[in-house]
């Protein structure tokens, strides 16, 4: 009788390790075969390559000639240079917006400051004024918590393109 249960436990630790074992190569299998089958990283082109590239198929499919390779650049010529302006001019709006935006901000904040101090006894309002302080610390630090390392100004936006 013990020999058969000897036998009877190694039978199935022997089963359970093949068991594990097949797992292991099957597991090993896919991540290969999923890994091998995904394209490689991608470097970014720079826009001039992505033109040549572009130009180069339109060419093909199409069989341009020379002179319609030359009028299509300046078409693609004059796209690129709306583009950058309309950037800048869209950019130049959007950050006067914001601008005003905290400006009027700002205005209604201490307006509501005012109003809050008002309200509050005279030994009440060195503990408001610490509050207020404290809040803005905490709102500075979370800011840049959210910030995270990046291409922003100091306050917080993008730089404008160049």
């Amino acid at each position: 009788m013990p020999k058969s249960k000897v036998s009877a436990f190694l039978s199935v630790l022997l089963v359970f390790a093949s068991g594990a074992a097949m797992g292991a190569v099957g597991y090993r299998l896919y991540v290969v075969k999923t890994v091998a089958s995904q394209p490689p990283n991608k470097k970014k082109t720079n826009p001039e390559e992505f033109r040549k590239l572009i130009m180069s198929k339109l060419k093909d499919a199409v069989k341009l000639d020379g002179q319609q390779v030359d009028q299509i650049q300046k078409i693609y010529d004059e796209e690129g240079d709306w583009f950058m302006q309309s950037h800048k001019k869209f950019d130049t709006q959007v950050d006067q917006i914001h601008k005003e935006f905290a400006h009027e901000r700002d205005l209604m904040h201490d307006a509501s400051v005012a109003k809050i101090k008002t309200i509050l006894r005279p030994d009440q309002e060195p503990l408001y004024e610490k509050w207020v302080a404290d809040r803005a610390a905490d709102h500075k630090k979370h800011q840049q918590e959210q910030q995270g390392p990046g291409p922003h100004n100091k306050d917080g936006r993008r730089p404008p393109l160049p």
